[in-house]
């Protein structure tokens, strides 16, 4: 049997055969690219996972209604400076006018191949002819000139830098791409997820194992991260499979659907751990793992009363080694163990045993706590469970950039 190998590459999108992204400035935001288009020839079978936030937002739900009806996206619109949530139906019709608009443009045959995606200011209208003027700017440099980092810098907002992953699998029956974008750095609280991520392959999945590998990818990435604690109203994950590739269909049975997976799971990962560098304010990107819980859940409930504590998030940026706040957070997450067996390791320092400090010196603690990157290990020991979340710290900048958001 010949194997299947792959590797991370650079450019993102633009190594996906068929797919051509842009980013452009339609004037939602002063000075800077807030439009970004994707565009697959052929166009891709496709699906999406949202937001659970109540207050779903208007491009939340025309794509939702569409992917529903079509499982289908040829062009997919993503906004950047005005969410288009809590607008009422105006919102809802401004979304599907943007929509039918993308399908004239772009000679698309049904607006139900269109997706459309917002993300900025909640409360305010869409500029819906700014984007009309933006769609046809962008549909004047595709195919020819494509820059999915162009369309990665158009759905920024608070974000300091660009997210965009890629990687190849070499198979026996040729070379396959996954490429991803994504943005977020406040708001973040996967509940389904917490951000946008548009991601594209080149391969030809069958329907169903695209779904079910998304929702896969989506629970070990974008559902393993947390900033703030808020999940916003306008987060969603796009999944295309275009076929450009020509290489044979993988469904289930597929000798490469190991490997893809593997490739994949890294590639939405990786941006989800981007987001987390990027958090608002973030001095410092945070591990936290629970092992030796009585169940999943548990496990879980710590890992998040963890790495959500507002009080273990400021001792990280204040890099003290306050360890019995995380204690704290722990016994009182619901989870079920006994205090007198965890243990507390952080960079592989124990600083707790048998529910007590250990005796190694403040200095050493204090030390630790200065790395960029931290890894707070806490062992319940009363089980076999584990779960990991990945956060940051609270700092002053976070306060001083969601005091004066809108």
């Amino acid at each position: 049997m010949l194997k299947v190998e792959w590797r991370a590459v650079e450019n993102g999108l633009d190594v996906v055969q068929g797919i051509y992204a842009q980013g452009v400035a339609c004037g939602i935001k002063k000075d800077k690219k807030d439009l970004a288009v994707l565009y697959s020839d052929p166009p891709a079978k496709a699906w999406g996972v949202f937001t659970q936030n109540l207050f779903q937002a208007a491009p939340v739900i025309v794509t939702r209604e569409h992917l529903s009806r079509a499982s289908t996206i040829q062009v997919l619109v993503a906004n950047s400076g005005v969410a288009n949530a809590c607008t009422g139906e105006r919102g809802i019709q401004d979304a599907r006018e943007v929509a039918r608009e993308a399908a004239l443009i772009f000679n698309v045959p049904d607006p139900c191949w269109v997706s459309v995606a917002s993300t900025g200011v909640i409360g305010e209208f869409l500029p819906v002819e700014k984007i009309k003027q933006g769609l046809r700017e962008a549909r004047s440099l595709l195919p020819n000139q494509s820059s999915g980092h162009n369309a990665a810098l158009a759905i920024m907002t608070t974000d300091t830098m660009p997210k965009e992953r890629a990687v190849e699998i070499e198979t026996p029956q040729g070379v396959v791409h996954i490429a991803g974008i994504a943005k977020g750095a406040g708001m973040i609280k996967p509940n389904m997820a917490t951000m946008l991520a548009f991601i594209a392959t080149d391969a030809d999945l069958e329907i169903s194992l695209l779904r079910s590998l998304l929702v896969g990818a989506v629970e070990q990435s974008f559902n393993r991260i947390t900033v703030d604690g808020d999940t916003s109203t306008n987060d969603m994950v796009l999944f295309m499979s275009n076929g450009a590739s020509s290489t044979p269909l993988i469904d289930e049975g597929s000798s490469v659907v190991s490997v893809f997976k593997e490739a994949l799971f890294w590639l939405t990962r990786e941006l989800a751990k981007d987001i987390v560098r990027d958090a608002e304010g973030a001095t410092k990107f945070v591990t936290v793992e629970v092992r030796g819980a009585r169940s999943k859940e548990d496990a879980r409930l710590c890992a998040y009363a963890i790495a959500e504590s507002p009080l273990v998030k400021t001792a990280f940026f204040g890099e003290d080694p306050n360890w019995g706040r995380i204690l704290a957070a722990a016994g009182r997450c619901g989870a079920r163990f006994f205090p007198q067996e965890v243990e507390l390791e952080i960079n592989g320092q124990l600083f707790v045993e048998r529910g007590i400090a250990t005796d190694v010196p403040r200095e050493a603690l204090e030390k630790i706590m200065k790395n960029r990157e931290l890894h707070v290990l806490l062992n319940l020991g009363s089980g076999n469970a584990s779960f990991q979340v990945w956060t940051c710290d609270f700092s002053f900048d976070y306060v001083k950039i969601n005091s004066h958001y809108s």
